[in-house]
């Protein structure tokens, strides 16, 4: 048979587990990428400086913009062509340069 006291810690351990997953969970970081998909027409392509001029048709980022690219060889089947593809920010604001990540693909 129990005694009081143990019955007492056997009582608490559910709770004190509870309370150290909620702390580690509160403060554990969080991180989130915020990306802008986006669609639109490359009018050019500068491999020396590594951007992409896109002639872009989605309302939130509408005009001709320049975005930075990684292998700016990969988009060169695409140009004059329509492409999806999403940008390193969930806002555009003209006169910005902004990543653009690789992966785009030709709109249908």
């Amino acid at each position: 048979m129990e005694t009081a006291m143990e019955m007492r810690k056997t009582r608490y351990w559910p709770l004190i587990i509870l309370t150290a997953v909620f702390v580690i969970m509160y403060i554990h970081p969080v991180y989130a990428a915020d990306e802008l998909f986006l669609t639109g027409i490359i009018k050019s392509i500068d491999h020396n400086t590594k951007t992409v001029v896109i002639d872009v048709q989605s309302s939130s980022c509408h005009g001709a913009r320049t975005f930075v690219v990684d292998n700016p060889s990969a988009l060169d089947d695409f140009i004059n062509k329509k492409i999806d593809f999403s940008i390193d920010s969930s806002i555009c604001k003209y006169g910005e340069v902004y990543k653009m990540f690789s992966g785009g693909r030709e709109a249908r």
